[in-house]
């Protein structure tokens, strides 16, 4: 791959947006193997409050999706990859930033709330409106 793409493709990597309408994957590939990231924050977000143990496991398993996403990145940045494999890591980059955005919210119990709230009034408005043209 040729410099220009390497570039195009860490930019892609570095935009916010990247992760802008999309959805937390359901699993990641960890060293080979598949770990339900979905699944293990669903589990904690339905939670009030964390215990100091399921604190210390989120700040565990952000610290270890920080660390694969640098690992991405310095192959992109750094290793001799084709394109389509460039691609390849920028969804894999993606998906990581994804689980990290919502691990780091659960770190802040208001904002997890804020966030619920806005989902209840989003429902209650959609419920709302498909009254409002028969539909319910």
């Amino acid at each position: 791959m040729n410099e220009r793409r390497r570039e195009e493709l860490l930019s892609r990597v570095n935009r916010t947006s990247g992760t802008v309408g999309g959805s937390m994957p359901e699993s990641i590939r960890v060293d080979g193997r598949s770990v339900p990231v979905r699944e293990f924050y669903f589990e904690l977000s339905d939670r009030a409050d964390l215990s100091p143990e399921e604190r210390g496991r989120v700040e565990d398993v952000l610290s270890y999706l920080r660390r694969e996403r640098l690992a991405l990145v310095g192959r992109i940045r750094d290793g001799d990859v084709d394109c389509e494999t460039g691609e390849s890591l920028v969804a894999e980059v993606r998906d990581l930033d994804r689980a990290i955005n919502a691990f780091e919210s659960l770190e802040d119990p208001d904002y997890g709330e804020q966030v619920r709230r806005e989902r209840i009034e989003s429902a209650r408005e959609l419920i709302e409106m498909m009254r409002e043209f028969g539909k319910l």
